[in-house]
């Protein structure tokens, strides 16, 4: 990092996967509005749906969407209105032949009146078919572009107000999973030399005062100790909340390595509770991954 440059603020690259983005163009008479629609998805998948005149520029409307997104599912509509003289109407006969066929069918076999009128059947689809004329196509693609990157920037501008919004919600969370492992920390040492004073006791009462051998009372103590030690498992937990917070700072998008990093996290907590036979740690690790649960919920949402 250069000197004098400070990183920045907590979440302020992330970004969610839920959005909406319009935008809209126009060149020498035609027009393109195009809109996009992000959910959350484990990888980018678009759905674009192109009216028969802009099939062409679908390729190029992928590729330009996912230089800017890398995951959620992305619905695309787009809306294009040509000029009046670069498209002509023609009645699709066949078309209007099985609808008046099926009339006569359910008249003859139901009984029904058969009501069908030339201005209802054209507006039947399929009937009227608008056939686009050739079009200039880089200028359609210039217009795709234009409407296109727009839309995207509406879209991008709403997903990293809520990715703020999201991100400041893990850190709160992930402030509260660190107070608990400081808890469980301060506690752990405390648990072994309760054993010791409850082992001394309980040896002490069954032989009433007679001697016993202390070497194998404190092997006894020892073995226990290295059944419940969690050190590992608390230093592990610190590290990735620390590399948590890094990626947070650092990486716009990061949704899948925190995916991982959140199950370290909950493998973590459940090693200490299967270890631990205390039940102050226990309570701590119950809500340990009750936090850890709703950061895991979050992170679902982030790109």
């Amino acid at each position: 990092m250069c000197a004098g440059v400070m990183p920045p603020p907590f979440g302020e690259l992330m970004n969610s996967m839920t959005g909406y983005g319009k935008g809209e163009a126009e060149i020498n008479g035609r027009s393109l509005t195009v809109e996009l629609k992000s959910v959350n998805h484990r990888f980018l998948d678009l759905s674009v749906k192109l009216p028969r005149a802009l099939i062409f520029a679908e390729d190029g409307l992928k590729k330009q969407i996912a230089s800017r997104l890398a995951r959620g599912h992305v619905d695309v509509f787009t809306t294009y209105r040509a000029p009046q003289d670069e498209a002509s109407l023609s009645l699709n006969e066949s078309v209007a032949e099985e609808y008046l066929a099926m009339g006569r069918v359910l008249t003859e076999k139901f009984g029904v009146k058969n009501d069908l009128t030339a201005s209802s059947l054209l507006r039947v689809q399929g009937v009227v078919e608008e056939t686009p004329k050739d079009a200039p196509e880089e200028e359609i693609l210039s217009l795709v572009r234009e409407a296109t990157e727009r839309a995207l920037d509406s879209l991008v501008k709403m997903r990293e107000t809520e990715g703020k919004a999201i991100t400041a919600d893990i850190l709160s969370k992930l402030a509260e999973v660190e107070r608990l492992t400081g808890l469980i920390k301060a506690r752990a040492p405390l648990v072994t030399e309760e054993y010791k004073v409850r082992l001394k006791k309980t040896v002490s009462d069954a032989l009433e005062g007679a001697a016993y051998d202390e070497t194998r009372l404190l092997t006894e103590i020892a073995l226990f100790a290295d059944k419940v030690a969690i050190d590992e498992e608390i230093a592990r937990l610190f590290a990735h909340i620390e590399h948590y917070r890094k990626i947070l700072s650092t990486e716009p998008s990061a949704g899948r390595k925190l995916d991982f990093l959140t199950q370290e996290l909950n493998r973590e907590a459940n090693t200490i509770g299967s270890k631990a036979s205390d039940s102050e740690i226990q309570e701590n690790v119950v809500l340990l991954k009750c936090e850890i649960e709703k950061i895991r919920e979050q992170i679902q949402n982030l790109e």
